[in-house]
């Protein structure tokens, strides 16, 4: 039983950042990525988790194309992103929400701070580099 299970566990949880990363990257609607930001935190995670599944659990077998399909999805996803990187900002406003003396709620755009974000974006690049190197 647990033969079965833990492969179909992982390849979900691959399944789960791969997706959310391409269609992050490549839509255009509700799901689009709204900044650099997002676009960096969806790569690196796709990656490290790809890199932490081959490390850590090398799938053999049918598994093995399930994770080389899983590549190439990022593949995508990372071209998407790339298409998409000079339209973007490094982060988007988000709008703070207040109540007013009537108890409405108000939304009001915060001015992003940008070089905070292309430093934690960096951190982050390094840290996800950092695993997939020891990993392989």
């Amino acid at each position: 039983m647990t033969e079965i299970l833990i492969p179909v566990v992982v390849s979900l949880v691959i399944a789960w950042f791969v997706a959310l990363q391409t269609v992050h990257a490549w839509s255009t609607g509700r799901w689009a990525a709204t900044d650099r930001h997002r676009l960096v935190v969806d790569a690196v995670d796709s990656i490290v988790i790809l890199a932490l599944v081959r490390a850590l659990a090398s799938p053999v077998g049918v598994w093995s194309w399930v994770w080389v399909l899983a590549v190439a999805i990022t593949g995508f996803g990372l071209a998407g992103a790339a298409l998409r990187w000079r339209s973007l900002p490094w982060h988007a406003p988000k709008p703070k929400r207040s109540l007013d003396a009537h108890g409405a709620t108000v939304e009001t755009a915060v001015e992003p701070r940008t070089r905070r974000q292309q430093v934690t974006a960096g951190i982050y690049a390094a840290v996800g580099i950092a695993i997939v190197a020891l990993c392989w």
